[in-house]
């Protein structure tokens, strides 16, 4: 089970993988609980068997440090880390990022969005000049290497570079050296320099390391890389300059000569690299060298580097400002404590702040982070999904409790509105009954006031005393509706006559005919005798009482006249019938 207050530290090296499980003290310092190396066969400059020699080894080194399970931080090495230190002019702080992006764009020689890269503010000097460092990593590299690390059960939280790892290291081991000083860690595929001078640093890394001194020794002497490493291992040093006795075996003689061109090699390069940081970057030349890696447990390197650069030279103590848990061998962590520094650096960063924090991020870290920085929202979010969820849910159950009361108080409602309807239908019917009880005695008062506004207006219509209107009487399809007052059978067959004549005229309606008959007499006058008659009738034709719309040419149908041509009488008859307008109900 994973240990909170613990730190997994990996290193991944071209030809060695270390890890380290650290602790902290009360005081914040570290302590040493477990560590191991794992080391790698072959050449390292053959990368075709190198992650499947490194997957192995990862599984070897998280089973004997236990930490399988635990967050670790890891470094790559620095050959495959483009770096590069750049000046910038003063700017202000939120400017700094861009004129960073800009810088890395024309510096680095892959596209930016092939690598991970960071940057890091080295120094600022007095006029306001800003020094950064630039770290760029091919993604497809880093992110196999990260997924080895993943694959076998470790949980990675951050990538270092292993020089800078290095250079925070000796910040802390040895907080008491304020001079210019020169690291060399001599690894198998390459060599990391570091120049520290107070808070400013500056790293270089030179391709030569342990695996081309063993393969000048196996070209040297014809043998394969692995026994050429193991001779170089078990009794290879540097051969000391000047007058010294040679090493009594010939062949133990030649390899160190063998082994002392080569770091010929490596001091030239050393040299060249002190001079441009001394012209370029306007350093100052250093006054102590540590040796750190696995290079520098080779016998009389020191030595050989004290005679070349004329420095102080002293083996790098990784753990130094490090306490050891009583597990593990003193002795062991001494000498391998030069290799352990990267290992150290790395548990800083796993504590917190560092002097530099230059990380290079995976895709799959980004992304975990990525989420990791959305999840308070997204968490967040589905808290207010679920609170509005909880209060939607709360306030329809309260709406369908408060509908189902209403809909309840509106049933007992419709009940009795119901039941008032039923009674006001009742009233209705009752009222209807009446009111057609009353319509009869409306149309009886109505038409006893028609009849005498009628009587009123036939009154009106005389304009002289010449003619008389004895017998008015209503016919009913052209049948008297009342017994004839005089003249028996031949008054009634003139008045069927005259309705039949009526009647088709009129175009036998469903409806009964009712026609007024009006009989009287006229006298003798000096206007032309009938005339008197047809004009009166013509007048009635206008009544809106009666029906005869185009009387004046069917005037003889509806008047029938006696002509008067005998003298001795003094009056003559005549017969008017009217259709009345109105089809009235005669009971």
């Amino acid at each position: 089970m994973a240990d909170p207050n613990s730190i997994a530290v990996i290193s991944l090296g071209s030809q060695r993988v270390s890890g380290a499980l650290f602790g902290k003290t009360s005081g914040g310092d570290l302590i040493l609980k477990r560590y191991d190396i794992i080391e790698l066969d072959g050449d390292p400059s053959l990368d075709v068997s190198r992650l499947p020699q490194l997957k192995l080894a990862l599984q070897e080194l998280a089973s004997k440090v236990k930490i399988k399970g635990q967050k670790a931080w890891c470094s790559v090495p620095g050959h495959p880390v483009f770096s590069r230190f750049v000046k910038l002019p003063p700017v202000q702080g939120d400017k700094l990022a861009q004129i960073v992006e800009f810088e890395a764009r024309q510096n680095v020689p892959w596209q930016l969005d092939e690598v991970s890269w960071d940057y890091e503010v080295v120094n600022k000097s007095d006029i306001g000049e800003i020094e950064v460092v630039l770290a760029a990593m091919k993604c497809e590299l880093l992110n196999e290497m990260h997924e080895e690390v993943a694959s076998c059960g470790i949980n990675v939280v951050g990538m270092d570079v292993g020089p800078l790892a290095l250079y925070n290291s000796f910040r802390y081991s040895y907080p008491d050296v304020d001079e210019p000083v020169l690291i060399v860690d001599m690894g198998a595929r390459s060599t990391n320099l570091v120049f520290v001078e107070g808070d400013r640093f500056f790293t270089r890394n030179l391709l030569v390391g342990g695996a081309a001194v063993t393969n000048a020794i196996a070209k040297e002497f014809g043998v394969p890389f692995a026994e050429a490493e193991r001779q170089k291992r078990s009794q290879g040093f540097v051969a000391l300059g000047g007058a010294v006795e040679d090493h009594p075996d010939e062949g133990v003689n030649a390899m160190s000569k063998v082994m002392r061109n080569s770091m010929t090699r490596l001091h030239a390069e050393i040299m060249r690299t002190i001079t441009f940081y001394r012209s370029q970057q306007g350093g100052s030349a250093p006054k102590r060298v540590f040796l750190a890696g696995g290079g520098s447990s080779a016998g009389y390197i020191a030595e050989f580097f004290a005679e070349k650069l004329k420095l102080p030279v002293e083996i790098y103590n990784g753990l130094r400002g490090v306490q050891t848990d009583r597990g593990v061998s003193a002795d062991a962590a001494q000498a391998d404590a030069p290799a352990l520094g990267e290992l150290v650096g790395l548990a800083l960063r796993g504590m917190g702040s560092c002097p530099c924090e230059i990380e290079l991020v995976p895709g799959k870290l980004a992304s975990a982070r990525d989420a990791a920085r959305r999840a308070p929202a997204l968490i967040l979010a589905g808290l207010c999904l679920l609170g509005s969820l909880g209060s939607s849910i709360y306030w329809f159950n309260r709406a369908d409790e408060v509908i189902k009361n209403r809909a309840a108080a509106l049933s007992v409602e419709s009940a009795e509105l119901s039941r008032l309807a039923n009674e006001i239908r009742l009233l209705d019917a009752q009222q209807e009954a009446l009111r057609l009880r009353s319509v009869q005695l409306e149309q009886a008062v109505t038409d006893r006031s028609w009849w005498a506004h009628l009587l009123n207006d036939l009154n009106q219509q005389f304009d002289n005393d010449l003619i008389w209107l004895p017998v008015i009487e209503v016919l009913k399809d052209g049948k008297p509706m009342s017994k004839a007052l005089w003249g028996g059978e031949e008054n009634n067959n003139s008045s069927n006559a005259a309705s039949t004549t009526t009647n088709a005229k009129a175009g036998a309606p469903v409806e009964p005919v009712y026609t007024l008959r009006m009989r009287g007499l006229y006298r003798k006058n000096d206007s032309g005798e009938q005339k008197v008659v047809y004009d009166f009738a013509a007048k009635l034709a206008k009544l809106k009482a009666f029906n005869a719309p185009e009387f004046e040419k069917n005037r003889d149908t509806f008047v029938k006249v006696d002509s008067g041509v005998d003298e001795d009488r003094y009056a003559y008859h005549f017969e008017i019938n009217m259709p009345l307008s109105n089809p009235l109900k005669f009971q």
